[in-house]
């Protein structure tokens, strides 16, 4: 039973029954988009030309998944970030499973096993998977820096090595800060991505958006990058109320030592 219903998956995604509403289509998914070997490089944000190609062919409804997510993760990230990372664990087992699938010839099954396999071990591993996850998150932040601050693009790899083995350390000393890292710079991605997916779908903006991002490389890089410090700045300080307390502590008057009694 459970093997007819994982194989009917797809066919449940292509083919609506006789005189059902149709879905709106989605278009490809964004690991079909992203699977290109073109765009496999930690530096991604740094080559607006392959980048602007996968994001015209991103559909507004991922654009708005990737914006709700993004700013979720971006905002809110440590507050929930027992389920960020379980989520990204099952879709680092789903992304595998589909890569490695066809070798067995049941991708749908593999892919939905590794998911459920790797967000069940992420959960009691927590530590361990947030160093992991941390590490990538900080190999994609090193790899981009490396690149934005004029350094050789075909050494990115130097960057992001540098990143990986920063963050994951920091996870088992400073585990707060790790998530902040992973939730900030993977939020504000997906957040920007989004809504340059989504500006690009207007007509009358997306000359100009594309035009702005080839021309100047690094505006994307550095608009993902304030994103994720403005995003560090409210989770470690608390959100606008604990960032308002700071403020008001910071304004507040020294108090003045008891007098000592005679």
């Amino acid at each position: 039973m459970l093997f007819k219903l994982l194989t009917a998956l797809p066919l449940a995604q292509t083919a609506p029954e006789e005189g059902a509403p149709a879905l709106p289509d989605p278009g490809p998914s964004p690991m079909a988009i992203f699977s290109d070997s073109s765009l496999r490089r930690a530096d991604l944000l740094n080559h607006p030309e392959k980048l602007a190609q996968a994001l015209t062919e991103l559909n507004i409804v991922w654009a708005v998944i990737f914006m709700v997510l993004g700013a979720i993760c971006v905002f809110n990230g440590y507050r929930w970030h027992k389920l960020v990372i379980v989520l990204l664990a099952g879709l680092g087992g789903v992304w595998a499973g589909v890569e490695y699938g066809d070798s067995i010839g049941a991708q749908t099954i593999v892919a939905t096993s590794l998911g459920l396999l790797t967000a069940m071990l992420a959960w009691p591993l927590l530590r361990y998977a947030a160093s992991l996850f941390g590490g990538l998150a900080g190999a994609f932040a090193g790899a981009n820096v490396w690149t934005a601050i004029g350094q050789p693009p075909e050494q990115h790899y130097v960057g992001a090595i540098v990143g990986l083995i920063i963050v994951g350390m920091l996870a088992f000393l400073a585990f707060r800060g790790v998530v902040v890292i992973l939730t900030t710079v993977g939020g504000s991605t997906l957040l920007c991505l989004g809504a340059i997916s989504a500006m690009i779908e207007v007509e009358a903006w997306r000359t100009a958006v594309i035009d702005g991002m080839t021309k100047h490389p690094t505006v994307v890089p550095f608009i993902v990058g304030s994103v994720a410090m403005i995003g560090a700045v409210l989770q470690i300080g608390g959100g606008l109320k604990g960032l308002n307390t700071l403020s008001n502590n910071a304004n507040a008057p020294a108090k003045k030592p008891a007098a000592k009694a005679a």
